[in-house]
């Protein structure tokens, strides 16, 4: 598994599947989904504004193709309400984020800041801001250290 930390926009992503979370009671939303909802035209915020999809923990939307942006697949993950963010749900997210990437038989990813074994020859890049870069590093790192995942290379 490579990972790769990158201060990487939407529009110069190119990679096979995107995997955005948002939130059931953020909108628009805010962050890099947002600003990929902003690349995207607000395509994002008008489904969640009409109705079509809610943010609601652990709902999944799979977009094939979208334009403007150079993948192939956007994946939005409901994480809940923000103000009931906990590290169970969390960990949750990211397990389920797992299952559906293998599900998919997704390889290729982008995840803004997964079991390694579950998902042994991804190639991951996580989109930081310049001075978050250092942080993302060193958990990644811990992660790394924490699974016992040797083959987890971390590029920038």
């Amino acid at each position: 598994m490579k990972i790769k930390i990158s201060h990487t926009s939407p529009e110069a992503l190119s990679h096979d599947t995107l995997i955005l979370g948002f939130f059931s009671d953020e909108r628009p939303p805010k962050g890099y989904c947002g600003l990929v909802d902003w690349r995207l035209n607000g395509m994002i915020s008008t489904e969640i504004a009409q109705g079509r999809i809610y943010g609601d923990f652990p709902e999944k939307l799979l977009y094939a193709f979208p334009e403007r942006i150079r993948i192939f697949r956007l994946l939005l993950f409901g994480l809940g309400s923000l103000s009931a963010l906990t590290y169970d749900r969390l960990y949750n997210a990211g397990y389920e984020m797992a299952r559906t990437v293998s599900g998919i038989r997704a390889t290729d990813l982008v995840l803004p800041a997964c079991k390694p074994e579950e998902l042994p020859a991804i190639r991951l890049e996580i989109p930081v801001k310049e001075d978050h870069a250092d942080e993302v590093r060193t958990g990644l790192g811990r992660f790394r250290d924490h699974v016992g995942a040797a083959g987890i290379e971390i590029l920038e």
